[in-house]
C-alpha cells in the first residue's frame, strides 16, 4: 500500500477484545487500490491472477458508469464485460480436483450480492 501511496493497516481493536481490525479506505484510496494493488504479490498463481483480474475490471467498470455520455455500442459493450464479471466471480473450479492443472474457483454463487445483481441485470438499463 506504501508503493501505491495509500494510508492502510492493521491494528488490534482496543474496545473490541483485542480483535483484529483494519483501516477503511474511502474515496481516491479506494479507487487506487482497485486500479493499482499488485494482488498476484500476495494472492499466488492463477486465483491471484483472477482476483487481481476481478479488481482491475471492476474498475474498468466503474470508469465506464462515469462517464456523461455513452453511446449503444457502449452501453452493450458494457453490459457484456459486467456478466462477464460476475461469472467470473462466480467460476466453478475446473478440471480434475487436486489435479496440477485445476483452475480453482473464486467464490461461490452464493456470494453473489444484491448490487452486484443490479449492477449487472439493470444499470445497463438505465445507462
Amino acid at each position: 500500500m506504501i508503493s501505491i501511496k495509500v494510508h492502510f493497516e492493521f491494528f488490534k481493536s482496543r474496545s473490541n477484545s483485542g480483535k483484529w481490525e483494519w483501516t477503511s479506505l474511502m474515496g481516491p484510496d479506494k479507487k487506487k487500490g482497485l486500479q493499482y494493488f499488485p494482488i498476484v504479490d500476495f494472492i499466488l498463481g492463477k486465483c491471484g491472477i483472477n482476483i487481481q483480474k476481478l479488481w482491475y475490471d471492476f474498475y474498468d467498470l466503474y470508469l465506464v458508469l462515469r462517464r456523461l455520455n455513452l453511446t449503444n455500442s457502449e452501453i452493450d459493450n458494457f453490459e457484456n464485460k459486467v456478466k462477464q464479471w460476475v461469472k467470473l466471480f462466480c467460476r466453478p473450479s475446473q478440471g480434475q480436483i487436486n489435479s496440477a492443472l485445476q483452475i480453482p474457483d473464486l467464490y461461490r454463487k452464493e456470494n453473489i450480492t444484491s448490487y452486484m445483481h443490479v449492477f449487472s441485470q439493470h444499470i445497463p438499463e438505465f445507462l
